[in-house]
This record gives structure tokens, sequence and C-alpha cells, in this order.
């Protein structure tokens, strides 16, 4: 105690101010929270309809998920050197089937070996049981906001008899049109 008198008590310590977002403004943030999000799985949702469509649909229907003149577009260019190309590094087994396009089918080489059910036979050569390619899916990541890349399969780890039983990982690039992705490269 003091000479002047008690102690004063101690107000309570004033809580923090909670930030308040007016309603409008919640509503536009919970509205591109939901816009981003359906952005972010849109490329997974694409993946998986051209899985159930390589596996359960017929051949026709990867029209709709793959533009073909684009596929056949970055081969051009990946073979032309004056060009760039979203396509990386090409397999020799890749080398290999381009050379035997160009000398089987000549200057409309791509045209008659990018086609629907080769694209097929080429997920489904990644295939697990009746589950398609999704098990096998090495990764799938955006490159740019407008351009997806996904690997499926494994690469060999080393060199040998193993090497043959396994496929070569395929590469997949899906583009951005107006409301949905489509592949718009194949490599392997």
């Amino acid at each position: 105690m003091s000479a002047a008198g008690p102690l004063p008590i101690p107000k309570a310590m004033p809580q923090p101010r909670r930030l308040r977002i007016p309603p409008p403004l919640r509503g536009l943030l919970l509205g591109l929270g939901i816009a981003l999000s359906l952005y972010l799985v849109s490329p997974y949702f694409t993946l998986w309809r051209l899985n159930l469509t390589s596996v359960n649909g017929p051949t026709s229907a990867l029209s709709a998920l793959v533009d073909l003149d684009a596929v056949r577009h970055q081969i051009q260019w990946r073979l032309n050197k004056d060009h760039h190309s979203t396509i990386g590094e090409v397999s020799d087994d890749f080398i290999e089937w381009i050379q035997h396009s160009l000398k089987s089918n000549g200057s409309e080489a791509l045209t008659g070996a990018v086609t629907l059910p080769w694209l097929r036979q080429l997920l489904l050569s990644h295939a697990i049981d009746r589950k398609g390619f999704w098990p096998a899916l090495s990764y799938a990541c955006f490159v740019s906001p407008t351009r997806f890349r996904v690997q499926i399969g494994h690469p060999p780890e080393s060199p040998g008899p193993a090497q043959a039983t396994q496929p070569v990982p395929l590469h997949l690039q899906l583009g951005r049109t107006w409301l949905s992705w489509r592949v718009i490269a194949v490599y392997y």
C-alpha cells in the first residue's frame, strides 16, 4: 500500500481489433477463391477425363480432349531447328517412330501417323488394369498459366533387360482453351 491509498486496479487489456471485411468485398474474395480453386483443379479433371475416355470410350471421343493439329504442329516445329517447340528431349524410340513414319508416309507423315488411335495406344501402353494410365502418372504441374505438363511412367533406372519391359515415359502438354484444357503436344 502506498501513502496515497490503494493501488488502482488495472483495466482489462484492450482486445486487438479483428479485421472486418465489408460484406461486398467478402463475396468478391469468396468468388475469386472459388474461381482460382476451379482453375487449379481443371487440368487434373481433364486428365481424369482423358484417362476414362482412353480406357472406356470410343477412340473418336478423344477428339474433344486432343488438338491433333497442335500436336502435329509441335512435332513439325521440333523437327525444324529454326523454330522453338514446347517439346523437350525426345527418346530414341520417338526418333525411330518419326523416321519410320517419314519412310512409309512421305510428305504426309505426321497426318497419317499422329492420329487418335496412335495416341490412345500410347496412353494405354501405360495402363494398369482397368484403371488406365492414372496410377502411372509421375508428375503433373503447371508450366505457365496456360500450359500444363504431364509425365506418365518413370524413366528406366538402369539400362538393361528390364528396360525392354518398361515403356518409355510419355509426356503430354495441355494448353488452355477458353473453358477447358486440351492436349497440344505428345512425345516420349
